[in-house]
């Protein structure tokens, strides 16, 4: 996911290059911007780093960067075209390729980044990914990434001064808001995005009584139905870039802290209901953390870390004042537009879909049984079955489990009864087998006492498939009937343990706050990043730490600096500006005479030391320490770091002098 910095968003309506945020998850375009900040960030590429100043290449052609961008607009829009008809395969091998060469492109024409069309494409770009990405199994063709892709191109409004605390047309738990970035949501519902979000409407109204009995049950607001509608269109089997699975999208670590079982065989993400029961837990305790539920929806998209981090910082608890991820950004407004439709659908030119509910009875399965055996005792099909439960991976319910499973209304005592009276040797039981060096198909079946065929089947193996070592095969097996009450593990979603660890997550706002406070006794400076500049040079120059101006402008270890960039930086009242000049000293950083020393540029690779990089340049750690103003010798992989090292002839020993 990528999201663009408001000062970024900034730059690009003034003709500047943008930057990229990071966001929690999987990044395509990471490398693009880490590549596009030559001289001033870490990167892939190794290159001793030209000093600020530096003219560009000659072969830095106007007319040449001008038309491979164009070209690269083209394939953009191709992906777009692709996606557009469905060709998903042919969707994503474009963006990749297209991926691939602008970050080869950029690699070799670093300065392309001040074309003000390359930003624009960049822009364009990233927009794919602003948005989760779902990509939806079997025909629930929900996807946010067709929001994206429509969005590629439409600015993200800025709020107008003033616009802090918005208008609240009325006195509700989510009154109606006057609100630019809500009317682009309900633009986009009402036109390009109208037919897919139909569909939506439809899969909802399939499970909306099941959903509104458990908010209910819950004592959560009823419009949190709305969560659902957005994450996932109501799709059970979405499945995101980063992973988050099912209606309410869970990743895998906060489906295990609220008590979503997720294995080979199953997967309760994928069940409406004990994901209802999940993510209102969640939601209730991300509520119960700051009395407001705009935070929480928006540490639910982007996590409650990153939003009590922007609050300690911000020292803002206004959903609307923050400056969190783009992504996150996007999603509150994008849930009050889908509730305003949902409030009155009439008015933005919809029905909501009058269909028949999905009603089911509930039977309790403590073997591990196939499904179609499951079907037989209800009296149906299998695909039935697997429609009601789409939480089942492997095509039987999973041993040593307890599940509940649904089953056509009015048939759950008559599945029960004709369950129990299954002979265990017509049951069927599943083992994992793990394939190991030298075995073939015919031994492993063997081993479990079961044919050949049986195991292709359950696999989707053909004949001429060749088995991997190390591939885990699942293996049917006529087993001997449990005791049901040996299940050793039950349903739990709908027990309250785990969860946000509140006085964990307030220290780290405490900390955080710290870190990033600004000294009564300092008044702020602001410092434009040149070409070729590192944060430690910066820090040298006013006095300071790299952790403080990390903190102050709240600059990850990942997050990189760009020529043009705005840093805050808070000196002593006493500091004269005008000794961040060139020519002048510059603090705690020792600068070389240029005339007898080389200043290099020493991109931190993993498991680098400064005493290993110092031997490397035949330099001590004190020296590193000094020229960098680092305070510690703590250094991480990506760091930038100054070396300077003795032209030919002088003394290698012989550290520069400060001037």
């Amino acid at each position: 996911m990528y999201h663009f910095l408001k000062e970024g968003r900034r730059a690009l309506r003034e003709g500047l290059h943008v930057t990229l945020r990071n966001s929690i998850g999987l990044i395509i375009l990471a490398g693009i911007f880490a590549l596009s900040a030559v001289g001033c960030a870490s990167g892939p590429d190794k290159r001793a780093i030209a000093p600020a100043g530096s003219p560009a290449p000659a072969s830095e052609n106007a007319g040449a960067t001008s038309a491979s961008i164009d070209a690269f607009a083209a394939r953009l829009d191709q992906a777009k075209r692709y996606q557009a008809r469905g060709e998903s395969e042919r969707f994503a091998a474009s963006r990749d390729s297209l991926v691939d060469d602008v970050n080869s492109f950029i690699r070799l024409h670093p300065h392309a980044e001040d074309h003000p069309k390359f930003a624009r494409l960049l822009n364009s770009l990233s927009a794919l990914d602003t948005l989760e990405v779902d990509v939806v199994i079997e025909d629930e063709n929900y996807s946010a990434m067709e929001d994206s892709i429509a969005l590629a191109n439409s600015m993200w409004p800025e709020l107008p001064a003033g616009s802090d605390d918005p208008f609240f047309a009325e006195n509700t738990i989510f009154p109606t808001i006057d609100n630019s970035r809500i009317d682009f949501w309900l633009t986009y519902f009402t036109g390009p995005g109208r037919e897919r979000f139909g569909r939506s409407l439809y899969r909802m109204q399939l499970h909306r009584p099941t959903v509104q009995r458990i908010l209910d049950e819950m004592d959560v607001p009823q419009e949190l139905i709305c969560i659902a509608l957005i994450e996932s269109g109501f799709a059970m089997k979405a499945v995101s870039t980063a992973k988050a699975v099912g209606p309410w999208q869970f990743i895998g670590g906060t489906a295990k802290r609220y008590n979503l079982r997720v294995n080979w065989w199953y997967d309760e993400r994928c069940d409406v209901v004990a994901s209802t029961y999940a993510a209102c837990h969640y939601l209730k305790d991300l509520h119960g953390i700051w009395g407001d539920w705009y935070l929480a929806f928006a540490a639910y998209n982007c996590g409650e870390y990153r939003v009590a981090r922007q609050i300690a910082r911000q020292k803002s608890e206004n959903f609307w004042q923050l400056d969190l991820p783009l992504q996150t950004e996007r999603y509150v407004p994008k849930f009050l537009a889908t509730l305003y439709i949902l409030r009155d659908p009439e008015k933005y030119g919809f029905t909501i879909p009058q269909v028949e509910p999905i009603h089911y009875d509930l039977v309790t399965v403590s073997e591990a049984t196939d499904l179609d055996v499951l079907a037989r005792c209800a009296g149906t099909t299998s695909d039935v079955i697997k429609e009601l439960n789409p939480q089942f991976r492997r095509g039987a319910t999973p041993p040593n489990m307890e599940i509940i499973v649904k089953v056509p209304f009015g048939a759950g005592d008559a599945t029960t009864a004709a369950l129990a009276a299954v002979p265990a040797t017509e049951r069927l039981d599943w083992s994992e087998h793990k394939v190991k060096k030298g075995e073939t198909l015919s031994q492993i079946a063997g081993r479990y006492g079961t044919s050949v065929e049986a195991v292709r089947e359950a696999n989707g193996l053909k004949r001429k498939s060749m088995l991997q070592i190390g591939q885990t095969l699942m293996i049917p097996v006529s087993g001997v009937s449990a005791n049901p009450d040996l299940a050793n593990s039950k349903p739990a979603y709908m027990n309250h343990s785990g969860g946000v660890d509140r006085e964990r997550l307030q220290r780290y706002g405490e900390r955080y706050a710290q870190t990033s406070a600004v000294p009564s006794d300092r008044k702020k400076v602001v410092h434009v990043v040149r070409r070729g500049e590192t944060l430690g040079e910066i820090a040298g120059r006013y006095h300071t730490s790299v952790d403080r101006i990390r903190g102050w402008n709240e600059l990850s270890r990942r997050r990189h600096i760009y020529p043009g960039q705005k840093l805050k930086v808070y000196v002593k009242e006493s500091f004269e500006v005008a000794e961040t000049s060139a020519s002048a000293p510059v603090g705690n950083v020792v600068v070389a005479d240029e005339s007898r020393f080389t200043k290099t540029r020493h991109v931190v690779e993993r498991g680098e030391s400064l005493y290993s990089i110092g031997r490397q340049y035949n330099v001590s750690t004190q020296d590193l320490m000094s020229w960098n103003g680092l305070s510690r010798s703590n250094i991480r992989t990506g760091d930038v770091l100054v070396i300077w090292t003795p032209r030919g002839g002088e003394d290698a020993q012989q550290p520069p002098n400060p001037r």
